[in-house]
């Protein structure tokens, strides 16, 4: 027997009680409420599997009310109830996002038939965003000491619905780990939506974030709908939260306090479902005792902290990357990198992090001579550091046993990476057996 859960909305009593009891002997679990106030905290307690909704209902019995639900259930299927005459209002309760419609007096085997449909479309949500979190560990891509410690952090807090900083430096992937988070969460299947509050220009975020009404500002033609708005029942990423001004940062308390909003130009409070995963580089807790970033806000934004290692941090995971963005770039084309190239790699600075490393790689590929022999050399790097060559940054052994073993792994790393991390292959480019290869890759943690 099904264990889903299904959220009846209806203010007529005797319908309710019917087809609870119809849905039940099926063996699902059923939530009722008689009106869109009770139908919306049923909603966020029960996180129903399916909403079955009637358009018309108090205290509006209005269609355009019950229409006005039909987002707010984004999360789950819907299918609405309208009367015979009614199929006009159905059709565009379908365009609003309903699942199906039906028409009362409903039948019971035809809403089985429909609620049986509508499950199975769930399901299939539910098995493909499996896969896709399945494959969400690629979000942050590498095996290095410091991101095996930032997946399983991830994977742990991923479950809980609270809010999370990512801090790092630029170009560590913070919005990848956001991206993680969300994978691997109950949220999976709502919405995923980005927004970066140091692009926007500060006169603009409020209606970026909140949306507005028609005529509320010039160049307001027409009703918007915001960003928080669209992540209901998702994950809300604000990236470079520490550059939001002052004024924004007193409506996102609100918001995140009380869970309510109001468009620009509006009065009516609204409200969105949604986890807060934010962003920054900058140092938050430094800009709170400095007066830039409001302490109430930190302590509200700052559920989880999270953080994100510079490349330098593991450096270890740069020739599998730098082997990774190579095979993007690169298509069908087949390049590779020589081993020394990807040594010369793994032993530069790299300021900018990953995301200097790729525009790297991307820019190698490109410049590469498509007539040559597809391997990319150290010289077809050069072009990567202006002026003198940077000197090695210093290892970090402190003693003739950990500075072999550094070099070791820096080695087997680049030999992997160049061979798509075939074992055999690698064993050959170093000179060593398969099994004595992967005896050095234990003793050395290497994966």
């Amino acid at each position: 027997m099904s264990a889903e859960t299904i959220l009846l909305v209806d203010d007529e009593p005797a319908f309710l009680r019917l087809a609870a009891a119809w849905l039940e002997r099926q063996g699902h679990r059923v939530v009722t409420a008689i009106d869109g106030a009770a139908a919306h905290e049923a909603f966020t307690h029960a996180r129903p599997d399916l909403v079955v909704l009637d358009l018309v209902m108090p205290p509006e019995r209005t269609p355009e009310a019950g229409l006005a639900l039909v987002p707010a259930f984004a999360a789950a299927p819907v299918v609405v109830l309208t009367a015979h005459a009614d199929h006009e209002l159905a059709l565009k309760a379908v365009a609003a996002g309903a699942w199906d419609f039906l028409a009362k007096p409903v039948e019971p085997d035809l809403l089985r038939f429909v609620v049986a449909r509508a499950l199975a479309k769930r399901k299939l949500e539910r098995e493909l965003a499996q896969l896709r979190a399945n494959t969400g560990d690629e979000c942050i891509f590498g095996s290095s000491p410091a991101i095996l410690r930032l997946k399983e952090m991830v994977r742990r807090v991923a479950p809980a619905d609270l809010p999370v900083v990512v801090l790092g430096p630029s170009g560590t992937g913070k919005e990848l780990v956001a991206q993680a988070l969300h994978a691997t969460s109950p949220r999976r299947a709502g919405p995923f939506i980005a927004v970066h509050c140091g692009a926007i220009p500060a006169e603009l975020l409020e209606s970026e974030l909140f949306g507005h009404l028609k005529g509320s500002f010039t160049g307001a033609h027409q009703d918007r709908q915001g960003l928080v708005a669209a992540a209901r029942g998702g994950t809300l990423f604000l990236d470079e939260v520490g550059e939001m001004p002052p004024a924004m940062q007193v409506k996102l308390l609100r918001f995140l306090q009380e869970g309510t909003f109001s468009p620009v130009g509006g009065r009516e409070p609204q409200t969105a479902d949604v986890r807060v995963v934010s962003a920054t580089h900058r140092d938050l807790e430094a800009m709170v005792v400095e007066g830039g970033f409001r302490e109430d806000l930190f302590y509200r934004l700052k559920g989880i902290v999270l953080r994100t290692p510079a490349l330098a941090e593991r450096r270890e995971d740069i020739a599998p990357l730098a082997a990774r963005f190579l095979a993007e770039a690169a298509k069908s084309r087949g390049l590779r990198f020589a081993p020394e190239a990807l040594a010369w790699l793994a032993g530069q600075h790299w300021p900018g992090n990953v995301r200097e490393l790729k525009a790297v790689v991307h820019s190698a590929a490109a410049l590469l001579d498509p007539d040559g022999s597809g391997t990319i050399t150290p010289a077809d790097l050069a072009f990567a550091r202006s002026g003198d060559p940077m000197p090695p940054e210093p290892m970090a052994a402190t003693n003739l046993a950990d500075a072999v073993s550094d070099l070791e792994r820096r080695l087997i790393t680049a030999a992997l990476a160049a061979t798509g991390n075939n074992h055999s292959a690698a064993s050959r480019r170093l000179g060593v057996s398969r099994v004595g290869l992967l005896k050095m890759m234990s003793r050395l943690g290497l994966r």
